[in-house]
């Protein structure tokens, strides 16, 4: 006789905002739910993010809209600087919500804390997967080893359940040339002189962003040009030799960059399979479309929705449907986050002077359009095709 759902055991690896989604919705469907996480503690701050689009119709589903919106930040305006501090160009909170339906502007560990607020399963922090078999079986580094009826990598690009069941990162993961860092820290002085406005200072091949959170503190994204996706040893170092020559509010970020800086290649993966026996990967384990492209806590939250979806309409099949469903746009948000560098990431001079323009310009309808298509991937559909998850 097969199992019952209530019967049925899952381990979840990572706890970020697809495993985190991932285990809402498989307890919710009648699973037996463990998450292990490496990280040592919750992962809190991170940068910006800004969450619409599918996603968010996920996060109505679950009920966590009201709490999302409370921590909504009053983000008036995106404004470009130069490296005296001075306005060159902006795009109102108002025009950019006309181009992004719904957008909720928030940390990215705002979003987690919110999903992980209403999570009943156990999460192991300082834990991770030493052997995964295909057949649900999965070894960890103290020797212990356990059986479950369904294994999901929700381990980020540097998955390790991929790395241990599909192949070495090499085989999947698409360097997009750039490197970058967020943190942030509490100076109540910087955070009243920088307001409510995300503002970025860009230089060809360098980007350097912040914004005041909330109680005096400020959150920075640090993003530049590297031949090389190998990572330094010592990334605060790293970040103070790239940027030390800029103006504006430079120097006092670098002053306050800790040595646990959030520190990354940006990339994407791509993989003609995400799933192999009992083990199948959501989020960036599998789809991770890059910083460019924006929207990947978005699809982390669809991706693990649907495929809760699926193994609730018949285990038969069900990780060829979800993969199915997600994959295309996945894709296409790739394809996106890959025409976007020239955008976040201006190689010149004069790119930089062209979306500054853009932005001065935002109020116009025919410009407004060409922002929609400049930032907003249309992936809506991939919700439409199913049910929700059994609850």
């Amino acid at each position: 006789m097969p199992k019952s759902n209530a019967q049925r055991r899952a381990l979840v690896v990572g706890a970020g905002i697809a495993g985190l989604t991932s285990a809402w919705w498989l307890e919710r469907a009648g699973w037996d739910v463990s998450v292990v996480e490496k990280a040592p503690s919750f992962r809190a701050g991170g940068y910006m993010i800004d969450f619409f689009g599918p996603g968010h119709e996920v996060a109505r589903r679950m009920g966590l809209l009201p709490a999302l919106e409370a921590r909504r930040a009053p983000i008036s305006s995106v404004t470009s600087v130069d490296s005296s501090g001075r306005r060159r160009a902006e795009i109102s909170a108002s025009a950019y919500e006309a181009v992004a339906d719904g957008v909720i502007s928030l940390l990215r560990g705002d979003l987690a804390s919110v999903i992980r607020d209403d999570l009943r399963a156990p999460i192991r922090f300082g834990a991770t997967v030493s052997a995964v078999g295909d057949d649900g079986r999965v070894t960890f580094p103290d020797g212990s080893s356990d059986e479950f009826d369904l294994v999901v990598g929700a381990d980020g690009v540097h998955s390790r359940v991929r790395e241990l069941v599909f192949g070495p990162p090499s085989s999947f993961v698409r360097y997009l040339g750039h490197h970058t860092a967020a943190f942030s820290f509490q100076d109540a002085e910087l955070s009243a002189r920088i307001g409510h406005r995300y503002q970025m200072l860009t230089v060809p091949h360098r980007m350097i962003g912040c914004y005041a959170v909330r109680d005096g503190a400020m959150a920075a994204l640090l993003l530049y040009r590297s031949d090389s996706p190998e990572l330094p040893a010592d990334p605060a170092s790293a970040l103070r030799e790239r940027f030390g020559d800029l103006g504006w509010v430079a120097p006092s970020l670098l002053s306050v960059v800790p040595d646990d800086v959030y520190y990354d290649e940006v990339s994407q993966v791509d993989m003609p399979m995400w799933h192999r026996g009992k083990v199948v990967l959501v989020g960036d384990a599998c789809g991770a479309v890059s910083l460019f492209a924006g929207h990947g806590a978005s699809l982390a939250m669809t991706g693990a929705c649907v495929l809760v979806e699926e193994l609730s309409a018949g285990a038969e099949g069900a990780f060829e449907r979800y993969q199915g469903r997600v994959k295309p746009a996945v894709t296409h948000t790739q394809e996106f986050g890959r025409r976007f560098i020239g955008w976040m990431a201006p190689s010149s001079a004069w790119r930089i002077s062209l979306r500054d323009m853009a932005f001065r310009l935002s109020g116009l309808p025919v410009v407004r359009n060409l922002i929609r298509g400049s930032v907003a991937p249309d992936v809506d559909g991939v919700l439409t095709a199913g049910r929700e998850p059994s609850r």
